[in-house]
């Protein structure tokens, strides 16, 4: 490894002395105009391997960026799986303008960011078009950071340039390879404080009542407290009662309302309504192989499935809820093919399609959801009346019934995305090509 190869006859006593490889050793990045070593380029360029985001279980390959490039901030405005992160290279050079970078695959520069022309109403903030690419598809990204490496692009790299190289056919015998990556987030990973009982939820706003009329005396402190509780929750089926003579920090007795049987210890587990134990599946396939004339890596198969999975820089607290997940099933074809000495042809094609549901927090909901399971006396909350009729609107706090929300709104959406590139190369002279 490492060094020149050498053939030589077999002879008695033979001495072989091997050459460092010093061109093998150098580090190839991917430029705007083809192909340098690192050592003498002058610009500022970043190259991140294949190896170096191979094992990573993130949804996108921009997730799985995050850390490996200096100068470069990657941040994920949102907590849902699939969604679009904010890139930025070298901070904003612009107040008003995109700061996004270009991003280049093969060479041809594609759409970024969030697409759809119903993202004020599909759920999710972003929905991200670059969740489409496969990480496993990835031989090598390099970043482009200043104008001197990315000026062949003109104005669209502003701020950057990303240029993705996806895997090519190698020399040889077909070679198939097959990568199965599963993982959990189970409940005590994303364990919060531990949340105070419905009975201590209940006396700390008693308490707070109390207070509120402490000035009037002790038994009219105690009954507007009550009245302040059954005003509330009575509508949900309980009933509150506490000893006049008994003071501000007495235990107040909760019973069912009018025969609503949600007395005595009934109350509504919206940690189970939810959250769930997440799981993330990725199954990747893969046939290369070649000769001299023709190398093909193909066909790629991936199906992804990934569930609330958290990354670096993900929301913790959204990372199991229910109703987030994203899919992803994906194949790609590169194949080049020799023609004479000097004329090559590469094709490259791919194909995509992504599923991404979540929760719609493009709508005004009150609250984050995670926040709204452990709001004050939430467990007192059912989804129903004490009549068995679904909470519609907000209930008399601040919080809206999730379930019902949820499932009359628009929480998915779909992207197929097709690509494909036609290369033709003339080798004119080493070192010279001229390339469509």
């Amino acid at each position: 490894m490492g060094m020149l190869g050498q053939t030589l006859p077999v002879s008695a006593n033979m001495q072989i002395v091997l050459s460092p490889d010093r061109e093998q050793l150098e580090d190839v990045m991917v430029l705007a105009y083809g192909t340098a070593r690192k050592s003498s380029f002058a610009g500022s360029a970043a190259q991140v391997k294949a190896e170096a985001i191979a094992d990573i279980p993130a949804t996108s390959f921009e997730n799985a960026l995050v850390g490996k490039v200096s100068g470069v901030t990657i941040t994920s405005p949102s907590g849902q799986a699939g969604s679009a992160s904010t890139i930025r290279i070298r901070g904003n050079g612009s107040m008003n303008a995109s700061n996004e970078p270009l991003y280049v695959v093969d060479g041809v520069p594609v759409i970024n960011g969030s697409v759809g022309q119903m993202s004020s109403y599909i759920s999710g903030s972003s929905n991200n078009v670059m969740s489409t690419l496969n990480t496993n598809d990835i031989e090598s990204i390099s970043v482009l950071k200043d104008a001197a490496a990315s000026s062949l692009y003109g104005s669209r790299a502003a701020n950057g340039v990303i240029i993705i190289t996806t895997k090519q056919g190698h020399r040889g015998k077909p070679t198939v390879n097959f990568k199965a990556v599963c993982g959990i987030t189970p409940d005590w990973a994303t364990g919060n404080y531990e949340t105070a009982t419905p009975q201590q939820q209940a006396d700390m706003l008693f308490e707070v009542f109390y207070d509120y009329r402490q000035s009037k005396g002790p038994e009219a402190a105690v009954e507007y407290a009550l009245k302040q509780l059954n005003s509330k929750f009575n509508q949900f089926g309980y009933s509150f009662s506490a000893d006049p003579q008994g003071g501000r920090y007495q235990s107040v007795k909760i019973s069912e309302y009018e025969n609503s049987g949600r007395g005595e210890g009934n109350y509504f587990d919206w940690d189970d309504a939810l959250f769930r134990t997440a799981v993330y599946q990725s199954y990747d396939l893969s046939v290369s192989g070649g000769s001299d004339v023709h190398s093909t890596f193909s066909p790629e198969l991936t199906l992804k499935e990934a569930k609330d999975i958290a990354t670096a820089l993900t929301m913790i607290d959204s990372v199991r809820v229910k109703i987030n997940g994203f899919s992803r099933f994906s194949g790609r074809v590169n194949l080049n093919q020799k023609v004479g000495e000097r004329l090559e042809l590469a094709t490259s094609a791919s194909i995509s399609r992504t599923v991404k549901s979540g929760f719609n927090d493009t709508r005004s909901t009150g609250s984050n959801y995670f926040m709204q399971s452990r709001n004050l006396l939430f467990p007192f909350y059912w989804p129903t009346t004490a009549d068995g009729e679904e909470w519609t609107g907000r209930y008399a706090s601040y919080a809206y019934n999730a379930l019902y929300q949820n499932k009359h709104w628009e929480n998915s959406t779909t992207n197929l995305r097709i690509s494909g590139s036609e290369t033709l190369t003339l080798h004119i002279l080493p070192g010279l090509d001229a390339k469509t």
